[in-house]
């Protein structure tokens, strides 16, 4: 280290160089041991982390809990309905040509008719495919996406 010159110092400059710190009574270890207490010392932080510890594990039992009786009570509930079930009266068995017959409605009994007899499906349905009563029949234009507005479109 390069020691200032006289000249380039203050009056209360050249009286601090000139002090020496005493060695006496200077213990390195002590000065770093009582440093790292001091700096462990925290008042209430000091039990933030183990406070927001046991609350989380608090609420993970108060969740696993509820879950096992939720789970208990859905088996229950589905013992029970089996049971009803297993009591009860067995449906009567429909007849061989009830059993193949879907409801007229459904889509399934009409792709039937129509792979049957065409004709008898549209006499079934209504008739054949005419426009509704009071409905005017007029040509009407096909419409296309983009039609032509003059002679250069074209």
């Amino acid at each position: 280290m390069e020691t200032p010159q006289p000249d380039d110092l203050s009056d209360l400059e050249r009286q601090l160089s000139a002090w020496r710190p005493s060695a006496d009574g200077l213990a390195a270890d002590a000065m770093l041991f009582a440093a790292g207490r001091a700096s462990a010392r925290a008042g209430k932080r000091r039990y933030f982390w183990p406070t927001a510890t046991a609350c989380i594990a608090a609420l993970a039992a108060a969740l696993g809990g509820w879950l096992a009786s939720e789970r208990a009570e859905r088996l229950a509930l589905a013992r029970q309905l089996q049971d009803r079930q297993h009591a009860a009266e067995p449906a009567p068995v429909p007849a061989p040509d009830q059993a193949r017959q879907p409801s007229p409605d459904s889509l399934l009994a009409a792709r039937l008719s129509l792979q049957r007899d065409f004709e008898a499906w549209l006499a079934s349905a209504g008739g054949s495919p005419r426009p509704p009563q009071g409905a005017a029949v007029t040509d009407r234009p096909v419409l296309r996406a983009r039609q032509p507005v003059d002679k250069l479109d074209q």
